[in-house]
């Protein structure tokens, strides 16, 4: 399997597109050190599941917000595992509401979380990964590139995560480090639970794609995957998108109405 011998990092890797990616590594072959915020039973519960893959898994409490927090786990990998081959940073955090009602708790939380704990972690943890020629993967979203009403803070933290994997794939390219992240459109996890209607999301989702559904966990974490793999060694400093189409651009056919979608179906 393609990644043998190696050793992961999954951020929040234990409930929906963390989870997913934790299983999907472990089913490639590596072994998970996985990382929870506070719900202890969830985390053990999933590190249950990839044992029984056969996989060794290290459980890690360790909120993203907190610096001190983040210099504790970085040690205990270092003290307690020893070998590092792939960081995903997974977790993440945001709040719906427009930009000039944002508060700053919420706004610096999302920084903290989706920008600064990637950063801290590749300081602290780059020489692991350099020893094994490591990935680092980040996950964004496509709301960094495309403007959605009250996902500013979202959006605007995922874009400097994105420049930050740039940056980082830059400055690490010299020690073998490939950094790269995942642009992900709507997907069905309890994060949709963020958006005050989530069930228009939904529709947002299952209408813009041509696949004409939502985004599943598990459609991401082939992508995060494949470029955590030797296969990808030439790939590095990109965000690839993983929305099911739904960047591409608008359906015109939206815009008619049913009498020239009628006619415009006659020849069909």
């Amino acid at each position: 399997m393609k990644h043998d011998g190696k050793i992961a990092l999954v951020t929040g890797g234990s409930r929906g597109i963390g989870k997913a990616i934790s299983r999907r590594l472990a089913e490639d072959g590596a072994d998970i050190i996985l990382n929870y915020k506070s719900d202890s039973a969830t985390a053990e519960e999933t590190a249950n599941e990839l044992r029984e893959l056969g996989r060794r898994v290290w459980v890690f409490q360790a909120d993203m917000k907190d610096d001190k927090a983040i210099r504790g786990l970085s040690k205990s990998v270092k003290d307690e595992v020893g070998q590092l081959d792939i960081l995903v940073h997974n977790a993440a955090f945001g709040t719906m509401g427009s930009i000039l009602r944002m508060g700053l708790f919420s706004w610096r939380a999302a920084m903290d979380i989706n920008v600064t704990a990637l950063l801290l972690l590749s300081q602290q943890l780059s020489p692991l990964l350099a020893e094994r020629k490591g990935h680092i993967v980040g996950l964004s979203s496509i709301g960094a590139n495309m403007t959605f009403s009250e996902y500013a803070c979202i959006g605007v933290s995922k874009a400097a995560m994105e420049a930050l994997v740039r940056y980082l794939a830059y400055e690490l390219a010299p020690i073998g480090i490939h950094c790269n992240g995942v642009s992900a459109g709507p997907v069905e996890t309890r994060a949709l639970d963020w958006f005050k209607w989530p069930d228009a999301v939904h529709r947002y989702a299952t209408t813009k794609s041509p696949w004409s559904r939502i985004g599943q966990p598990n459609d991401l974490a082939g992508v995060v995957s494949f470029l955590c793999s030797a296969d990808a060694d030439w790939i590095t400093g990109q965000i690839i998108c993983a929305d099911g189409g739904i960047s591409m651009g608008e359906n015109f056919h939206d815009w008619l109405t049913p009498e020239q979608k009628a006619e415009l179906n006659k020849g069909k």
